[in-house]
């Protein structure tokens, strides 16, 4: 189908790992009897912390099968035929993600990063050491979101390596302590033993693939095209930590039928930098890119708000103030509205007459429209990076094969019914241009067509912060001439660009090298200009 060549993104399911079915009942919270389990504890004991990796990892995977990590609360006695061990654990609570050591009790999941298959990236995130890397998953989502109400229902993963630190009984034949250090490694790689730091192995990448390749997140892609009536819990804003007041958020938005997953690359390699895994905190938006361009720039919006107001209540975090936005297709168009001061040009773009004239229309609807047709430039938002973005749209969206398909994609229903309702209540009301597309021009297909009156209204609007385009081109054409088989380089190009770079690929280059390459120059550029 035409519509899949407007987006793209490849995906992988989680490795499985078997997990114990029931927690621990009370009486039994701190004893677990199993001589295997033992027995890989004396194997583990036996081996220098330089070849320990495969038996660490066997471990943990064999304590998950027996006893939930929810229950990996100290000290857990694990006992054997002849011999005794207790398992030591940090309490701390997971909130303070910046912390060296995490909790093991407030994960699901601990997924080994050797499951992992680690393909399309420059380069992989890791190294060698001490203990074994791997992934931990909080997969609870309500209770996730209870927390974090701004991200869609998609689990939380962090890389972390697992290392044991062996003590000696406190008396003769008594049970062998055993300290279970679980080391964040996106800050620490090191384990602060009671002799001293020990280095332990590490995967960043791994957490990266998990985050972002998982089947949630691929669902999300054709899913959202079709059926954005459906996916109202997948809008949201997610990362892989928590943030830290003096880290510059730069927020990756994905395009039409894609997902946050075409962004693995280019956060792979912030993470893999340590000055700027050091000075940024990547996030990802989510949202159906079936529906309207404005609608989803407005939950955009919301969905940055409900993140500052949770970890920058008081609007005062100094990183937060130097944001970067990063938007791919139809993705730029939505950051593009969060750098704008539209004043009535985009709700020109689709009706004829002010909102307070319309009298049919319940104060509900009259302020939802007005969130999202009504846009002021965000202030924390300091620059901008579009990639193979249509500023003029892509004449793809008028094939009839595509205007065909558009029928398939079912809006909202709050959203079909007020465009229908309109037309049969009050004909004059929207702008005729937008009478000619099935969906009233409401589709965010539709909204791609170049005689969109939507592209004309953005046109007029000065963009108020720095910005930079990265466009594609296939090499069949040049110059103006050149496409990246989707966008054509006319509607890419903006004349006011702090930079423009050309990539020899097309529209789907938001992993390619000298793509990712560029993101990181103008971030390092965006440091020393902040």
């Amino acid at each position: 189908m035409v519509l899949l060549t407007l987006g793209a993104c490849t995906s992988s399911r989680l490795p499985k790992t078997a997990v114990a079915k029931t927690r621990l009942v009370s009486e039994r919270q701190a004893f677990v009897r199993d001589a295997a389990l033992a027995n890989e504890l004396r194997v583990l004991q036996s081996l220098r912390l330089a070849e320990n990796t495969a038996a660490t990892e066997k471990f943990v995977l064999s304590l998950q099968r027996r006893v939930q990590s929810r229950d990996w609360r100290g000290p857990l006695r694990i006992e054997g035929k002849d011999v005794a061990w207790e398992l030591q654990f940090d309490l701390q609570p997971v909130a303070a993600q910046g912390r060296p050591e995490y909790s093991a009790s407030l994960f699901d999941r601990f997924i080994p990063a050797s499951g992992f298959k680690l393909e399309g990236y420059d380069r992989i995130a890791a190294g060698p050491g001490a203990g074994a890397a791997f992934v931990l998953g909080i997969e609870d989502v309500v209770e996730l979101q209870k927390e974090r109400s701004f991200r869609p229902e998609n689990g939380l993963y962090v890389p972390a390596t697992v290392v044991f630190e062996f003590g000696k009984p406190q008396r003769a034949g008594g049970a062998t302590p055993v300290r279970c250090h679980i080391v964040n490694t996106l800050r620490h790689r090191e384990a602060k033993f009671s002799t001293g730091a020990v280095p332990i192995a590490w995967n960043v990448t791994a957490g990266v693939e998990a985050t972002l390749a998982n089947r949630y997140i691929k669902k999300n892609g054709l899913a959202g095209l079709l059926r954005p009536d459906k996916r109202s819990n997948d809008i949201g804003l997610f990362g892989i930590e928590a943030y830290e007041r003096e880290r510059i958020p730069v927020l990756f938005v994905h395009g039409l039928d894609s997902s946050p997953a075409i962004w693995r690359n280019a956060v792979n390699e912030i993470y893999a930098d340590p000055v700027l895994s050091s000075k940024y905190l990547p996030l990802l938006f989510m949202y159906p890119s079936g529906q309207s361009v404005p609608a989803s720039a407005a939950k955009l919006r919301e969905s940055i708000r409900r993140y500052r107001e949770m970890w920058d209540p008081k609007h005062d975090a100094p990183g937060f103030q130097k944001m970067v936005v990063v938007g791919h297709s139809m993705g730029g168009l939505l950051s593009r509205l969060q750098v704008i001061d539209s004043g009535d040009a985009v709700w020109k773009a689709f009706f004829s007459r002010p909102v307070g004239e319309i009298p049919w229309v319940t104060e509900e609807t009259r302020k939802r429209l007005v969130a999202s047709l009504k846009f002021e430039p965000q202030p924390f938002v300091k620059r901008a990076v579009f990639i193979a973005v249509p500023h003029r749209g892509s004449e793809l969206a008028d094939l009839g094969i595509v205007r065909w398909a558009v029928r398939l994609i079912r809006l909202p229903l709050q959203m079909a019914d007020f465009a229908q309702t309109a037309l049969t209540k009050d004909p004059n009301l929207l702008n005729p241009a937008l009478l000619e597309y099935h969906s009233m021009g409401w589709s965010g297909v539709e909204m791609l067509s170049p005689g969109h009156p939507y592209f004309a209204a953005i046109d007029s609007r000065p963009i108020k912060v720095p910005y930079h385009s990265i466009i594609g081109d296939r090499g069949k054409g040049g110059g103006e001439e050149s496409s990246d088989g989707v966008v054509p380089y006319a509607s890419s190009h903006l004349s006011g660009a702090k930079s423009e770079v050309v990539v020899p690929y097309g529209h789907s280059c938001t992993t390619k090298p000298e793509t990712v390459q560029e993101i990181l120059r103008i971030l390092r550029l965006h440091l020393r200009g902040a």
